[in-house]
Order: structure tokens, then C-alpha cells, then sequence
């Protein structure tokens, strides 16, 4: 491709592409697109970390304006390849635009994994996602897959060797018709008038900062012509591009965008992000090294001329607007006084501009403090509504708290009657237990008593036995001597009788060994007697 005709062509449609892509695919309207973003945010406040939910909420607009450029899935096997993968637009893609095939890349150096599998959370849905973990400088991607949309947000910017490589690579990796959704800063955004009209660097990134491993700064800052020239030079033809107040809004920039207007540059076109939507339309790429990036002399040479063009235009625009109506390039005076006139005209002039401006502000501030005081209004209904349901929720609180009062003291009441019930129980088993023990004791005694008298009425009833048995004895010496020494005999068996008796009933095992011996000794003592 001609550098020549490339930027020509550029030029020549550089306002003709819609800011909505109009291809006949399906996208997320803004408000819907906000509304996820905003789902997002909120849980990552409640529940994420603070670093993420920083970066989250200051991109929130670049965000749902992204999500609004990138086409829904057509049928279940389209996929989708995020480069720079950061965040939840793997997620979002995967639920709320119908890919199944979501992949990422990213670069950790510091890992020496090939392939990170990252797992995306939000409530009660998450997905893991498997990241290639590469510098995409480099000039071999480990990727061998075609994707139906590619997403590259905020990161050519970022590309230190070789951006048309990295270029050359994505388009590699489109289907044929497959869809480019990008962004990148945009370089001559209001952002950058208003750091020029006060003597700053007109850039997104200009602080000094040696130590770039926490951040690397942008290498190069891209405008939309140079984008567009990009885009083409990609093999690849937009379908929409729309830049964006993405940290600010048109309301709140008005003194700046009055100086812009005057040169000539719509609102729409000035802000300080740039997306496009584009579709991969040849095989190979237009252009490998456009001079815009790669050669100062053939941007001097090819592409300044025509840029020049449009600045005569653009001052043209500005003497149009400033003298309002003079088809002359400047005012055509007849002598000094009427330069005096002129001057004095345009003096006026610029205070009267001035003044409606200041009146215009004002109107403005005034319609916002309207509409300040009618939300502040209506907050304060709400609030007094909301005030009224919590003194009736609190009186209703009050209410319960006496009823359970009452109950907590009849409950205490009755617990206490319990408790002296139970202390007067305590006393009367307590009683019962020393009066348990007194008979015990009593018990013990009287048995003790009763086995003593036992004992000696067992001795006297043996010593009367024998008083008897020698009262026998003796009568029977006297009446019958073989008698007596028979009565004798039988008596000492007996007893010896008696005695083993006593033995063998305290154990068992003896009683049965001496069972026969009894039969014995009985059948001996009939046979004696």
C-alpha cells in the first residue's frame, strides 16, 4: 500500500465512520454495559482488593464503553482472545456475551509457567480462565488457534519494540471477518489542550519516573489519525470508533472545548480515550512499516504535506469563526481610525463573547443547582420518609422491649421461686440424710448388741449344757457307770460333729468332700452306741 494514498484515504473519511459499529452483529447497550460495570465495582468494594477495585472504579466509563463495542457471540463455538487480560472481561464475555471459549494473555515474568489458569469470581458466578503467560513483543507467539474477536484495551501504548509487529501478529490470529476491538489514549484530547494553553507536556503520561517495573509508562501516544493509519496498515477496515471522556465528562470541560470548537474539532472527537471496532478484510497486513512510526523523513516527505493541508483548513475555520462573516483571511482596514474601530469591534466583541459565556456558565450552574436542589428535595422526602418508618419501627421496638420486660421479670420471679423451693428441698434431704445416718448408726449398734448378747447367751446355754450334762453324768455314775461313759462318748462325737459342720458350710467345696464322712461317723456312733 501506498503511504501517499493511505493517508490520504484516512483523511478523506476520517469523520465518515459511525461511533456505533453498525455491522449487523448484536452489542450491549451503554446502559447496560453500565450497569454490569457497576455490578462489578460494588462487589469488589465490598469483598475485593483494594488495588483492583481502584483500577475497577477510575475506568469504570472506559469500561462499559469497551463492553459496548465488542459484538455478541453468534453460536456456542465462537471464541474470544483478551490480550493483557486484566480484570473481569473474561468473565463478562463469557456470561453476559455468549463466548465459551474465552482465552487470555498476559505477562508475568516472574512466572515461569507457560500458561496461568486464573480463576474469575463475582458472586456466585466464576470462570478460570487460561492465560499465556509471554511478552507479546517478542516475535513468536505460542498460539496456533484462530479466534472470532480479539480484544487489545490499553496496551499498544505500552509496546517499546515494534508496535506494527505486534499488529502483523493479531491479525494472524483473526478469523477471516473476525473483529478488532481496541483502545488506546488519545494524544490531542482536551486533556492535552489544557495542559498546553499552561506551558505543561501535552501528553497522558509525562511525570518522570526511572523505576518502571510497578508501571510501565506508555511508549508511544497515538492520535486518531495515526490510529486509523494503524488500522489499515492492519489489513483491517473499522466498523466504528468513538472516543471517550473516560475520567471526566463535556459538561465539566466547556472553557476548554470553546477553544476547540473554534478550531474546529467536534466534542465528540476530543476526548482522552480512543475504541475501535474493526474486521480483518485481507490475509496479510497493507503495510509493514508505515512511516508515521518507523521513518521521520518519509512522515516529512509522504504524510506532513497533506497534515499541512489540514492545517491551512483549520485556520481557515478559525479567521471564519473569529470574524464572523469576513470572507477575507484577515479584515481589510481603510485607515487608522477604522483599525481603531475594528479593534475596538473585536475588543466588544470578545467581552460580549465573553459575557454570554459567563451567562451561559452561570445558566448552566444555575440549572445544576436546580436541579441539585430538586434531587436535594427529593433525597429529603426520601429521608423523611425513611425517618418516619424507622421512629415507627423504633416505637414498635420500645413496645416489644416493655412486653419483654414484663415477661423477663415474671420469668426472674418465677426462677426465684424455684430456687428458694429447691434450697428448702436441700434442707429437708439434708435432714433426711442425717436422720438416714442417725438410724444407720442406731442399726449398727443395736446389731452389735444383739450379736454380743447372742454370743453370751450362747455361752451360758453351753455352760448350763454342760452343768447339765455333768448333772447327768453324775447320776447316771451313780445309777449306771456304762451309761455314763456312753452319754460321754456319743456327747464328744457330737460335738466334733458339729464342729466340722460349722467349717463346712463356710465352704462349699469342703461340705461335698465331707458329705460321706458325716454318713460315716454317724453309722460309727449308732454302731458304738
Amino acid at each position: 500500500m501506498n503511504q501517499e494514498w493511505m493517508i490520504k484515504d484516512v483523511l478523506a473519511h476520517l469523520d465518515s465512520v459511525p461511533d456505533s459499529p453498525k455491522n449487523g452483529r448484536v452489542y450491549l447497550t451503554l446502559d447496560e454495559a453500565t450497569a454490569i460495570v457497576d455490578e462489578t465495582v460494588n462487589y469488589l468494594g465490598a469483598h475485593g482488593d483494594e488495588t483492583e477495585y481502584t483500577y475497577m472504579n477510575g475506568h469504570r466509563k472506559r469500561l462499559a464503553h469497551s463492553l459496548t463495542m465488542i459484538p455478541k457471540s453468534q453460536g456456542d463455538n465462537e471464541s474470544l482472545l483478551d490480550i493483557g487480560s486484566y480484570g473481569y472481561m473474561c468473565l463478562w464475555a463469557k456470561k453476559h456475551l455468549g463466548y465459551q471459549h474465552v482465552v487470555g494473555i498476559e505477562w508475568h515474568p516472574h512466572n515461569p509457567e507457560p500458561i496461568i489458569h486464573r480463576t474469575i469470581a463475582l458472586e456466585n458466578d466464576s470462570i478460570i480462565v487460561e492465560s499465556h503467560n509471554f511478552d507479546i513483543s517478542q516475535t513468536e507467539w505460542k498460539l496456533d488457534t484462530r479466534f472470532d474477536t480479539v480484544l487489545f484495551f490499553e496496551v499498544l501504548e505500552h509496546i517499546n519494540h515494534d508496535p506494527m509487529g505486534v499488529m502483523e501478529r493479531i491479525h494472524g490470529l483473526l478469523k477471516p471477518k473476525g473483529t478488532l476491538v481496541m483502545s488506546v489514549p488519545n494524544a490531542i484530547s482536551y486533556k492535552a489542550l489544557k495542559e498546553f494553553l499552561v506551558g505543561m507536556p501535552p501528553w497522558t503520561y509525562w511525570f518522570y519516573e526511572p523505576d518502571l517495573s510497578h508501571e510501565p509508562r506508555h511508549c508511544f501516544e497515538y492520535t486518531p489519525i495515526i490510529f486509523k493509519m494503524l488500522i489499515q496498515a492492519s489489513g483491517l477496515q473499522e466498523n466504528a470508533f468513538r472516543t471517550i471522556y473516560a475520567y471526566s465528562d463535556i459538561a465539566r470541560e466547556q472553557r476548554t472545548l470553546e477553544i476547540s470548537r473554534s478550531l474546529g474539532i467536534e466534542d465528540e472527537d476530543f476526548g482522552e480515550t480512543m475504541i475501535i471496532n474493526a474486521s480483518r478484510i485481507s490475509d496479510q497486513i497493507n503495510l509493514r512499516f508505515p512511516d508515521a512510526l518507523y521513518s521521520p523523513n518519509g512522515y516529512y516527505k509522504n504524510i506532513y504535506p497533506h497534515i499541512q493541508g489540514r492545517l491551512d483548513q483549520t485556520v481557515d475555520r478559525f479567521r471564519k469563526l473569529t470574524y464572523k462573516g469576513h470572507p477575507q483571511s484577515k479584515p481589510v482596514l481603510a485607515n487608522e481610525h477604522t483599525s481603531d474601530l475594528v479593534a475596538d469591534s473585536l475588543a466588544h466583541r470578545t467581552q460580549l463573547d465573553e459575557l454570554l459565556f459567563t451567562c451561559d456558565s452561570q445558566l448552566q450552574v444555575q440549572e445544576q443547582l436546580q436541579q441539585r436542589i430538586e434531587q436535594l428535595e427529593s433525597e429529603h422526602t426520601q429521608i423523611q420518609k425513611q425517618l418516619k418508618e424507622t421512629q415507627d419501627w423504633a416505637h414498635d421496638l420500645q413496645s416489644q422491649k416493655y412486653d419483654h420486660e414484663s415477661r423477663i421479670n415474671e420469668l426472674l420471679f418465677a426462677c426465684d421461686c424455684y430456687l428458694r423451693a429447691e434450697g428448702e428441698l436441700d434442707d429437708q434431704l439434708q435432714a433426711a440424710d442425717e436422720k438416714a445416718t442417725l438410724a444407720q448408726n442406731e442399726l449398727a449398734q443395736t446389731r452389735t448388741w444383739a450379736e454380743n448378747l447372742s454370743a453370751e447367751n450362747a455361752d451360758m446355754r453351753a455352760q448350763i449344757n454342760e452343768l447339765l450334762f455333768m448333772c447327768d453324768c453324775y447320776l447316771q455314775q451313780v445309777n449306771d457307770p456304762g451309761r455314763c461313759v456312753q452319754v460321754i462318748r456319743e456327747q464328744q462325737f457330737r460335738r466334733a460333729l458339729r464342729v466340722s459342720k460349722s467349717v463346712a458350710r463356710k465352704t462349699p467345696i469342703l461340705r461335698s468332700a465331707l458329705r460321706p464322712v458325716y454318713r460315716n461317723t454317724k453309722k460309727f456312733i449308732k454302731r458304738r452306741m
